[in-house]
């Protein structure tokens, strides 16, 4: 019988899967990278044997160009420890800031920032004060609070 991970690994050989086989490989590349940098990665692509790193922010692309020569050497090392990863056929290595916003900041940056808070006052409360001034004051505040309770 076999298990899992041998069904999963026969699957994933297929053509129809190549894609697949390469996300998993972008995955374990992205898990041996320092995940102060990991951090910083949208994603990852692989175009005309170049390896795209789509980065968040500018002080990213300088980290990365401080990492290049490590990103290099784990590559090398996945492609000797994970033959499937070969599929890659990656000979550069790049970086860029995508100006674009994600789905999750657009959705943040687009809600409503203002905040509307219920009045908890009811406004019941009887002013003991002896200048007229500040009683006339006390009796203008009750009443604005009687008047947004009442909306």
């Amino acid at each position: 019988m076999k298990d899992s991970k041998s069904i999963i690994s026969h699957l994933v050989q297929q053509p129809s899967m190549k894609k697949y086989e390469q996300v998993r490989c972008y995955n374990r590349l992205l898990s041996v990278l320092p995940k102060s940098f990991t951090s910083m990665i949208r994603f990852v692509y692989t175009k005309n044997e170049t390896l795209f790193f789509v980065l968040n922010h500018p002080c990213a692309k300088m980290e990365f160009n401080y990492k290049r020569n490590l990103i290099k050497s784990l590559l090398k090392e996945i492609n000797h420890h994970f033959p499937e990863c070969a599929c890659l056929h990656v000979s550069e290595i790049q970086a860029f800031v995508s100006n674009q916003k994600s789905e999750e900041e657009s959705l943040i940056l687009g809600s409503s920032s203002e905040i509307f808070y219920p009045e908890q006052a009811s406004g019941t409360f009887e002013p003991h004060c002896d200048d007229p001034k500040l009683q006339a004051l006390f009796e203008a505040i009750k009443a604005t609070i009687q008047t947004k309770t009442s909306c």
